[in-house]
């Protein structure tokens, strides 16, 4: 990766384009572009500037749930890459001159809004990669929102340092990046509450609502199956109905649940034969309740 280091005083560019006018914002983007290091990877593919323009001229399409294809995400950063490569040159340019020329910084933000537009396109194929790896990581006392955030802002440091000649896929390489950021917010939020701590209280750090409205739908469906079995309404035969019963104590005659080799023996049956009642007897409960519902 190659870097300019160097910037200018703001009062160099700021003088040499004191006469210009420009539109709105334009300024304040001019001001960016110059005080901002700026890095970039090189790629063979610079030194051939007919391959560049067909290459910048092409549209790639981003579209949310669709993975780019291997060609498609090497174009785009070649497109990022090679307006960082222009925009160095000739911001370089122009500070070795003593005038400057409006046609040229105007070349100089055409090319930062060709960057800025590669970027954007880069980051927003890739935030969904952010949120899927922060709901399967789990660390105590980190928001989910801090998550996205440092790993929004990890996705856009590896989109600067990516290296799309290497052959393999952009995913691969900011999915590391993202897991360290994730590393490092949960070692700030644990050193913090280190020297913070805070008594916990177990009454106010967890909420049994969703326990509750589960356990409410379950007695719902339980009394649902019972009604269905009391009245027979889904056609079950005998040893299905007496197979339920035993498998899931839906009455008195078995304090408890029984497994299939246990309801097995007491009709002389195999483990086997018994999961195929079961299954059948189920899939008419179902049926049956689907139906009611449709009803309701």
């Amino acid at each position: 990766m190659q870097a300019q280091k160097t910037l200018p005083k703001r009062k160099t560019y700021e003088s040499k384009t004191a006469q210009m006018r420009f539109v709105d914002g334009q300024r304040a983007e001019l001001a960016e572009v110059f005080e901002k290091p700026l890095a970039y990877v090189p790629s063979p593919m610079f030194r051939r500037p007919r391959q560049m323009a067909h290459v910048m001229q092409e549209t790639i399409t981003i579209t949310a749930g669709v993975n780019l294809s291997r060609e498609e995400e090497r174009k785009l950063f070649l497109q990022l890459n090679y307006a960082k490569y222009k925009v160095a040159l000739i911001r370089k340019k122009l500070l070795q001159r003593i005038h400057w020329k409006k046609i040229d910084v105007m070349e100089l933000l055409r090319w930062n809004q060709e960057l800025l537009h590669a970027r954007s396109k880069i980051v927003t194929g890739n935030v969904g990669l952010v949120l899927k790896m922060a709901k399967y990581v789990n660390y105590q006392g980190v928001e989910f929102t801090d998550l996205i955030s440092e790993g929004s802002m990890a996705l856009l440091r590896a989109a600067e340092k990516f290296d799309c000649e290497r052959g393999f896929k952009f995913s691969t390489y900011a999915c590391r990046a993202i897991h360290k950021a994730f590393s490092r917010v949960a070692k700030q939020s644990y050193r913090y509450r280190r020297c913070f701590p805070v008594q916990l209280d177990p009454a106010l750090e967890k909420d049994n609502h969703l326990e509750r409205k589960r356990e409410e739908f379950h007695r719902e469906n339980l009394n649902e199956v019972k009604l269905i079995m009391q009245h027979n309404l889904a056609n079950l035969s005998v040893m299905e109905r007496s197979v339920l019963n035993l498998r899931f104590s839906l009455d008195q005659e078995s304090p408890r649940p029984l497994t299939l080799k246990q309801v097995g023996q007491r009709y002389g049956l195999s483990k086997e034969r018994i999961r195929q009642i079961q299954n059948a007897a189920l899939a008419k409960l179902r049926c049956a309740a689907e139906q009611r519902m449709a009803a309701s």
